[in-house]
């Protein structure tokens, strides 16, 4: 067998293994007879439409996106559970930062009805399904807004990996500008939606952390526990920056992606 040979099988053998994980996450998350219509409706026929899922303690389903990585996130958040607090703990202010469709607000408001949720998200076509996820529900707030170091605007960036990864950054990109959309700083989230002490933030915003890290001084002894997925692999720096601003928090496990640290 030739080199020719060898690469063309392996890229068959990465594409098949990439096309059973994907039949794997959506059986998981819809049963198996609902999961492969659904990778089938998706991968052969190239439809797109919308996937009602029924979730414990929440009275209208969840919409999932066919084909985007919803399901992705819904698999790491209602079936991995990988929100769920690894310490004693029953917050009453919760921040999420990177709210994407809210799904991981939903979790936390089914953990802790009782908690107020401030729930953020840039991205208008995320923003756009979190709304109709959270409207209505007691408690919850909801901003489309990317959490930045200042206030202001900042150009949204689609780098290829669609909904869940987009990103934010001050320069205008020639490939994957999304226009811009309005900054928040964490200060001003503090000051006008939430009371001072949070006791629970949880950050997924795409590589944004560097920067919202970088200054931190003046809010982190605020915060009593933080879940975060850093993303070095976007931007060089993100987990030096945050470890180097968290000594207040000096509990710390990983749970799947995310990082739970905590007084």
């Amino acid at each position: 067998m030739n080199n020719t040979s060898i690469n063309q099988l392996s890229r068959f053998a990465c594409w098949l293994l990439m096309r059973i994980r994907e039949c794997y996450i959506h059986v998981q998350a819809l049963g198996v007879r609902r999961g492969f219509i659904t990778c089938f409706r998706v991968r052969v026929l190239k439809q797109q439409f919308e996937i009602p899922v029924n979730v414990a303690g929440i009275q209208n389903p969840i919409v999932i996106r066919a084909g985007s990585s919803d399901l992705e996130v819904f698999k790491k958040i209602f079936i991995n559970r990988e929100y769920e607090l690894p310490f004693d703990s029953q917050p009453k202010t919760i921040l999420d930062l990177g709210a994407n469709t809210g799904l991981a607000t939903l979790f936390f408001h089914i953990q802790f009805p009782e908690a107020q949720i401030v729930a953020v998200e840039p991205d208008p076509a995320n923003y756009a399904l979190l709304q109709r996820h959270l409207a209505g529900l007691p408690n919850v707030t909801f901003i489309q807004a990317a959490v930045w170091k200042h206030d202001g605007e900042i150009n949204l960036v689609d780098p290829g990996i669609g909904a869940w990864g987009m990103q934010v950054n001050e320069q205008k990109p020639i490939l994957g500008n999304q226009g811009a959309v309005p900054a928040i700083s964490m200060p001003s989230l503090l000051k006008h939606f939430v009371p001072r002490q949070i006791d629970l933030v949880k950050v997924d915003i795409e590589g944004a952390e560097k920067e919202v890290f970088e200054s931190s001084e003046a809010w982190i002894h605020d915060i009593g526990a933080i879940v975060i997925e850093l993303h070095d692999c976007y931007k060089v720096g993100c987990s030096r920056v945050f470890y180097n601003s968290i000594n207040s928090l000096p509990n710390e496990k990983w749970v799947g992606e995310n990082i739970f640290v905590w007084k």
